[in-house]
């Protein structure tokens, strides 16, 4: 999520003093931080700089895509692009596909930003960019948060250490 949020600040910018074209991010954002001018975005960002704190405007960035914006819009679809790619890599690298890339292979959809069940849904692109060329890609959006899973792993892995040395 930060990533398309700093795009978007940085898009912002550039519309500001004329880099780049005129977007629908500036007023939506201003609005949101309660700013007067792009000028403002500064400050705002180096008050506190936090990962969280940027990537909370990417609900911005949707609404905007949603609304027509072509900056909003290309900011999501070079996000979702990259954000393929980089699955891909590791797929390809763990040989998760099989030879054929056709194998099943699960693929965890965690964090806000794939969550979103707007009509610009970031995590639905994502898959649909990965499934063309791994059409067994099946996506999970776990129904606990991630540290419980990996508490969940933990545990199921320490039972079954406890139940091998019982048995041998």
């Amino acid at each position: 999520g930060y990533g398309i949020a700093a795009q978007a600040l940085t898009a912002v910018v550039k519309a500001h003093d004329g880099r780049g074209p005129l977007t629908m991010l500036t007023s939506s954002i201003l609005s949101i931080l309660e700013l007067s001018s792009p000028d403002e975005l500064i400050g705002w960002t180096y008050a506190d700089p936090s990962w969280a704190r940027i990537a909370a405007l990417v609900p911005v960035v949707v609404s905007c895509a949603e609304a027509g914006d072509p900056v909003a819009n290309k900011i999501l679809l070079v996000s979702v692009q990259e954000l393929a790619d980089s699955v891909k890599a590791v797929v390809q690298r763990l040989g998760l596909s099989g030879e054929d890339g056709k194998n099943y292979f699960p693929l965890v959809m965690v964090g806000g930003v794939l969550e979103a069940n707007r009509r610009w849904d970031i995590g639905k692109e994502v898959i649909n960019r990965i499934s063309k060329d791994y059409p067994g890609v099946r996506p999970i959006r776990p129904k606990v948060e991630p540290a419980m899973g990996a508490a969940l792993l933990a545990w199921n892995f320490l039972m079954k250490e406890s139940e091998d040395k019982l048995n041998s």
